[in-house]
């Protein structure tokens, strides 16, 4: 009789036990997929790129490429970009974008930061900080340098210009090279259509100088705004990009 009522005992501790495990496992699957779920609602930042190559430079006087792959499951509200110096003193940037990126669950990030002339060189930290429209946020860093290279190229007074037809987009610039020029590639691109020419005339190759003056057909892109990115490279790779927009109607 008591042989019995132990086994009884042991049955009963035994399935106890099985069904606290259960709930255990229960308990921690719970809150791991509650976990993973928190974890994809917020927003996400991949990619992000900072100079060319990400090579994390930038030089006084041209400007810096800053590009990521930005995703919110209740949709982006905006993207705030900002750099500051590792110390207590230097160049300050801060903007908030929202043009071509606010109501999208996807979009590509990409803009070119004018870095003063005056701009205090060394190290500095940038902050990429993704908002949806329920106001979580996402925020990613990288680390700066600003350099000074007094060998770099230029472009100085570019300007765009689109026709009334809207077809022809006019192109201007002074260039200069003190490695000499080996090519201009010129990037125009909008929310739905994109487009890249690359000019290397005879008549600008090799030169320390060139009024570079040109026209391109942007008569397949939709009416919209545009980013015109136009890069200059040296014979020794070296290379400067500057930016305009225009909208096409």
């Amino acid at each position: 009789m008591y042989q019995k009522s132990v086994q009884i005992n042991q049955t009963a501790k035994m399935k106890i036990t099985k069904t606290l495990m259960a709930l255990l496992l229960f308990s921690i699957a719970f809150t791991s997929c509650k976990k993973d779920d928190n974890e994809e609602s917020v927003p996400q930042i991949t990619g992000l790129e900072i100079g060319s190559g990400n090579s994390k430079v930038a030089f006084q006087g041209s400007d810096i490429h800053v590009e990521a792959l930005v995703s919110a499951m209740a949709n982006l509200a905006s993207v705030k970009l900002e750099i500051h110096p590792e110390g207590t003193t230097g160049w300050e940037f801060e903007e908030v974008y929202t043009e071509g990126i606010s109501g999208l669950k996807n979009a590509e990030f990409h803009q070119h930061i004018d870095i003063p002339a005056t701009a205090a060189l060394g190290k500095y930290h940038v902050h990429l900080v993704v908002t949806d429209q329920q106001g979580r946020t996402t925020e990613a860093e990288s680390d700066l340098e600003i350099k000074f290279d007094a060998t770099l190229p230029s472009a100085t007074g570019f300007e765009v210009g689109l026709n009334t037809a809207g077809n022809d987009l006019h192109l201007e610039a002074a260039l200069n090279a003190l490695n000499k020029i080996a090519k201009v590639v010129v990037e125009v691109h909008g929310p739905a259509w994109e487009k890249e020419f690359e000019f290397t005339d005879a008549a600008m190759v090799g030169q320390l100088t060139y009024n570079f003056h040109k026209h391109v057909d942007v008569t397949a892109a939709p009416a919209g705004h545009y980013h015109v990115h136009l890069k200059i490279v040296d014979q020794l790779g070296k290379e400067v990009e500057v930016e305009e927009h225009f909208d096409k109607k």
